[in-house]
Formats: C-alpha cells, sequence, structure tokens
C-alpha cells in the first residue's frame, strides 16, 4: 500500500490527467497500422530459464518491472500479463493501485509492468496524439525480448489496463491480434481507434456511466482524443471482430453491474457498464473519488480481470 504522501501524489497525477489531456491532445491522426508478426521462441531458454528470475527486463533505455510467478520454476511455462499504466501514474503508483502484478503472481503468471514515454508517462495509442513514439512497436519487442529470457506460454499472452492504459491493451488488440489471447479495458476503451476488419481478440470492456474524463458518449467537445468515439461503438468493433452475435445476454453481476454477454464462436466478449462509476479501477486499493469520481466497490476489477483471463 501507498504511504499518505504517496497517495496524495497519485491523486494530483490522476487530476492532471484529465487537465493535461485536455490541454495538449488532438484529434485522431492515423488508423491501426498494419505490422509484421513477429516470432516467439517456441521452446524455453537454454536450461528451462534463470533459476531466479530477473526483476526488470528491457528494451532501450525504458526499463519495465518483471513480477515472477509465486509458483515459479525453470523449465515451466507460465502466462504473461502486461500490465499499464493510466496517463502520469508511474509503475509503482498503478500497481499499488490496482494490485494486478501482485495478484496475477500468485495466480501463476508473469507480469510486465512497462514504462510509458516521457514526458508522462505516456502511450501512444491509435488515434491519439502522435508523440514520435512507437510504444505498440515497443511493447512488441519487450514481449520478445521476455519470451527470450524467461519460459512463457507464447499462446496465453494479455493486456490489462485503466485509463490511457485501457487505450493502450484496445490498440495494441488492433495492431497485434495475433499476440494476445485477451485484453481487459476499463474507464479508456474509447480513448483509442477502432479497427473494423482486423482478427479477433477476446475482450472485457468495463466503463463507468459516471465517467466524465472519457464519457461513455465519446468526447464530442473538449479536445480529447479521439472525438465522437463511442464504448458502444468499442464494443461493436470487436462483435464483429470476434464472430459474435449481434445482441448479448444480459447477467446482472451486482446491484451496479448487470453483465452483457455476447455468444461468440470460439472467442468471448463482455460488456460491463458501471452505473454511477467515475473515472476509476473498480476496488482500488485507495480510492481518489474526490478526483476522480465514484469508485466502485461491488466488485474488484483486478480479479475479474484475472478470472476473464484465466477462462481464455
Amino acid at each position: 500500500m501507498l504511504k499518505s504522501r504517496s497517495v496524495r501524489a497519485a491523486a494530483v497525477a490522476l487530476g492532471a490527467t484529465a487537465l493535461l489531456a485536455l490541454a495538449a491532445c488532438s484529434p485522431p491522426v492515423a488508423p491501426p497500422v498494419e505490422r509484421t508478426q513477429q516470432p516467439l521462441p517456441a521452446a524455453c531458454p537454454s536450461g528451462g530459464g534463470p533459476v531466479t528470475p530477473p526483476a526488470t527486463v528491457g528494451v532501450g533505455p525504458r526499463l519495465t518491472v518483471l513480477v515472477p510467478p509465486a509458483n515459479y520454476q525453470p523449465g515451466v511455462k507460465y502466462p504473461l500479463l502486461v500490465s499499464f499504466h493510466p496517463f502520469l501514474l508511474d509503475q509503482t503508483s498503478w500497481e499499488n493501485y490496482s494490485l494486478l502484478g501482485h495478484n496475477a503472481s500468485a495466480r501463476g503468471y508473469w507480469t510486465l509492468i512497462p514504462r510509458g514515454s516521457d514526458p508522462g508517462p505516456r502511450w501512444s495509442a491509435a488515434g491519439g496524439p502522435d508523440y514520435g513514439v512507437d510504444d505498440v512497436g515497443y511493447i512488441d519487442d519487450l514481449i520478445v525480448n521476455t519470451a527470450s529470457t524467461v519460459c512463457v506460454d507464447r499462446d496465453r499472452i494479455f493486456a490489462a489496463g485503466f485509463s490511457a492504459g485501457a487505450a493502450m491493451s484496445v490498440g495494441l488488440s488492433c495492431e497485434l491480434p495475433w499476440r494476445f489471447r485477451a485484453v481487459v479495458a476499463s474507464g479508456g476503451s474509447n480513448l483509442t481507434s477502432v479497427c473494423p476488419g482486423v482478427g479477433p481478440t477476446d475482450a472485457l470492456i468495463i466503463h463507468g456511466t459516471a465517467d466524465g474524463f472519457a464519457p461513455l458518449d465519446g468526447n464530442t467537445s473538449a479536445p480529447v482524443p479521439p472525438k465522437g468515439i463511442t464504448v458502444d461503438s468499442v464494443v461493436a468493433n470487436f462483435a464483429v471482430r470476434n464472430g459474435c452475435g449481434a445482441t448479448p445476454t444480459p447477467v446482472v453481476k451486482t446491484p451496479t453491474v448487470t453483465r452483457q454477454v455476447y455468444s461468440c464462436p470460439g472467442q468471448r466478449l463482455e460488456y460491463w457498464p458501471v452505473q454511477g462509476m467515475g473515472h476509476t479501477w473498480a476496488s482500488a486499493a485507495f480510492p481518489l473519488d474526490l478526483v476522480t469520481g465514484p469508485t466502485d466497490t461491488t466488485f474488484s476489477a483486478t480479479k475479474e480481470a484475472l478470472d476473464f483471463f484465466d477462462a481464455s
């Protein structure tokens, strides 16, 4: 858990996220980029991988935190989760806020917690402002490097994130659909371009109905990219990509959540509109409601993300 000073710093960062986005962003400039598929190692590294896994891996000057599986044994292939922080919240603060890496480790996952590019840290996802940094290519290189260092189940690679990290997760599924088995995006799935015609990726989309930073109906007046993309259009795009039926089945989860579960032969898609929730991660370790709006505590976004990945 963060100390109180760090909690205050995180609150300031999340508030600044909205203010800087309003001041410095521009409308979408490009659709998802068509990319060449990089192969991942078919076998574990020599000797089954290191006896003691490294705490970080990297590509270029950016180091990425690597959280090992709690039950780590060399030579065993473990699933890999890439956990994406929101704009301005660094790796440590994001992990303390979400506890994704901690809980994924307990379930036997590797977790990469990368840092976005500076100044920020921030992410360059399709449809957002062009920072001149290829973050999608960086993440793909990072996964290849990780799978060459430790033993990874290349068929079970996942991405999850909040806000700008949610946009990154969805954007990665658009530009690297062959890489990710499933993605979970909370409070930012509509902050990246949709991608009709792209291959399938299982997806769980979570979004608060009172999210004022990334409204359900998209940003139509404030200069936050991309303008006018609704969460419904993101979900509809995944439904087409995943070959789902057009009409989901409603399933009551909690008093504030009715899951919209789609029928998709061979794929999975769920949309969870959370009644009254603001721009938050449900059941976050330290809610920041004065900055972000109400945090829903009727379910844990971390638990549900990992449950979704476990079933993929």
